[in-house]
Order: structure tokens, then C-alpha cells, then sequence
């Protein structure tokens, strides 16, 4: 599975696009573009960015960031930990700041 998101790109936006090939990816995001970023139409030198940052992500990947995380922190439910838990596995993913950093400072 091929995904983007769209921060990578340089946009302030969370948005993540996920498709079996790149070809498709590529078309989504133009879509996304256009209708999100009011971008019209998309340059060459844009699809070779979008490719350049497109990620290769499968279930045994946000598996093993999961299983690692876990025993890192050895969760058993609490609160603090499962923030904890949700802000490595999102900077991981992302690799970016968590989404929920309010969240987890509060904790």
C-alpha cells in the first residue's frame, strides 16, 4: 500500500491519502490538491516531490512500530501511558509532531 500525507509536502494539512500503486496515489493526491490547496493543475517537478516522499507502508510495518512501542512502555491501560503510547506510534508513522501532544502533556 502506497500513502501520502499531505504535510509532507509543505502543506499545513493532516490529510492522508492511502492507494495500491503509485500511479493511483498520484492521481489522488492531484485531486486532493485541487480541491483542498486550490491548486489548478500539478507540474512535473510536483509529481516528482509527491513521488519522492510517497511511503510504502504494510500491516507488518504499523505492527511491528505497535509491538515496539508497547514494550517500551509496558502499558497496561493507564492514561498517561496510552499517550504516550499513541504520540511515539504517530511520529513514527508520520514522522512528524504527534497529533495528540494537548493531549498528552495533560496527562
Amino acid at each position: 500500500m502506497k500513502q501520502f500525507i499531505c504535510n509532507d509536502l509543505g502543506y499545513s494539512c493532516n490529510k492522508v491519502l492511502a492507494a495500491r500503486t503509485e500511479e493511483l496515489l498520484v492521481d489522488e493526491v492531484a485531486v486532493h490538491l485541487r480541491d483542498a490547496h486550490n491548486v489548478p493543475t500539478i507540474t512535473p517537478d510536483t509529481v516528482a516531490k509527491i513521488k519522492n516522499i510517497i511511503l510504502n507502508r504494510n500491516v507488518s510495518d504499523a505492527a511491528n512500530v505497535v509491538d515496539r512501542i508497547f514494550e517500551k512502555y509496558n502499558c497496561n491501560g493507564e492514561p498517561e501511558c496510552s499517550w504516550r503510547y499513541i504520540e511515539e506510534a504517530e511520529m513514527i508513522l508520520k514522522k512528524d509532531s504527534p497529533l495528540h501532544e494537548r493531549e498528552l502533556r495533560a496527562a
